[in-house]
């Protein structure tokens, strides 16, 4: 059995981003930076809160769509520690791909972005919301998916379209992948029978399966193929102070226990 775990180990002054395969840490580039203290003394020293924003796709069960407002336990986390910095705690939703764009474009925030080795040196990271894992769903009247050699007996596999999974698909070289721009309609061709496999993250798959209103035991996740953490991301242009700022409240938000109410209904999900 294959497993990946993405990580990020940190010391100060110093970033390691990496995969753990099959108990071996295969490294990525290293990233020097400053200590905090050295970050504070940077010549940006604050943002204007009137010019952030903070955006995200609808993502069940992190981030749910309320009349284009987020709303779900990543949306509470990166509000609370917004306000905390004196930002505008509004979650806009925005389809995936324009809210990366707005990532990349600077002054935003975003709720649960999954933190990879490729990722790192794009963004600032501000704490985790929550770790995940990637698996294959089938429907339960079929066999289980262990492995990727049982992903290749499948004849059509869906993942969502332009996401990290699909990354991580392709780079086991699967000839029988094919994409969609949301989850719910991977579910629904699952339903259906119309794909025979759904790649997607273990509480991503259940949250959009218990909302389109389909019975918990027809959905069955075979083993993981990788470990995979959202964390709440900032544009790589956030001044450091900001950045401080929104570290310290997301600590204050782990000491006190509130962090951990905000994601039991995340730990709740069946496995």
């Amino acid at each position: 059995m294959l497993l990946l775990r993405v990580i990020t180990l940190a010391l100060p002054g110093l970033t390691l981003p990496g995969l753990i395969l099959s108990g071996m840490i295969l490294f990525g580039p290293i990233l020097l930076g400053g200590p905090p203290s050295a970050l504070a003394a940077s010549p940006a020293t604050d943002a204007r809160p009137d010019l952030m924003q903070i955006v995200s796709p609808a993502r069940p069960p992190y981030v749910f769509d309320d009349d284009g407002m987020g709303r779900g336990p990543a949306a509470d986390l990166v509000r609370r520690i917004a306000e905390a910095a004196g930002i505008d705690p509004a979650v806009r939703i925005l389809p995936f791909q324009r809210a990366i764009r707005a990532l990349d474009s600077g002054n935003t925030l975003y709720p649960a972005l999954l933190r990879t080795p490729q990722r790192e040196p794009r963004y600032q990271w501000i704490g985790e919301v929550f770790d995940d894992r990637a698996v294959l769903f089938t429907r339960a009247d079929t066999p289980v998916v262990a492995d990727v050699a049982g992903a290749r007996q499948l004849e059509r596999i869906s993942v969502m379209r332009g996401s990290e999974l699909q990354a991580l698909l392709q780079s086991f070289d699967l000839q029988n992948v094919e994409s969609n721009i949301a989850e719910s309609d991977n579910a629904r061709l699952l339903q259906a029978g119309r794909i025979d496999g759904w790649f997607t993250l273990r509480t991503v798959g259940r949250a959009t399966w218990q909302l389109l209103g389909f019975a918990a035991r027809d959905l069955r996740a075979g083993e993981p193929f990788a470990q995979m953490s959202f964390w709440i991301a900032a544009s790589h242009d956030l001044p450091a102070a900001t950045v401080i700022r929104l570290r310290a409240a997301y600590d204050r938000l782990r000491k006190s226990g509130e962090y951990n109410r905000i994601v039991a209904p995340l730990r709740a999900l069946p496995s």
